[in-house]
């Protein structure tokens, strides 16, 4: 296997809200994390992370519910070395964006046949 599935990200209108119900409901553990916010949360769901991210739009922030097509999840592959992960991809044919940092997290965004974005991060 080239890569583990390491996050699904739900991009949503709000953040507590979202996370809290899954968290409550399934009884998932948050994430301890620095990068806890009213932007980003996320649970330990056993072999990988629910993510919850505050959703944007043209105009800003969205506060309404995003639960629609237009907003999917996002499925977060794990790579060790995200800039070399990125050109394998390429050379196989992926349509990929610019590498982007975020303090200590690596990530690249690419998108399938269809235009599904999944990205490529090493946290």
């Amino acid at each position: 296997m080239l890569a583990g599935v390491n996050r699904v990200i739900v991009f949503v209108g709000d953040v507590e809200r979202c996370a809290s119900f899954y968290r409550d409901m399934f009884e998932l553990e948050v994430v301890p994390s620095k990068h806890v916010s009213s932007e980003w949360m996320e649970l330990d769901a056993g072999g990988c992370r629910l993510a919850f991210h505050q959703a944007y739009g043209p105009d800003g922030t969205i506060t309404s519910p995003t639960g629609s097509p237009r907003n999917p999840h996002k499925i977060v592959f794990y790579a060790e070395d995200v800039t070399a992960m990125r050109d394998r991809l390429v050379r196989k044919g992926a349509q990929m964006d610019e590498i982007e940092t975020f303090g200590d997290i690596t990530l690249c965004d690419g998108q399938d046949p269809e235009g599904h974005r999944f990205q490529i991060s090493d946290g």
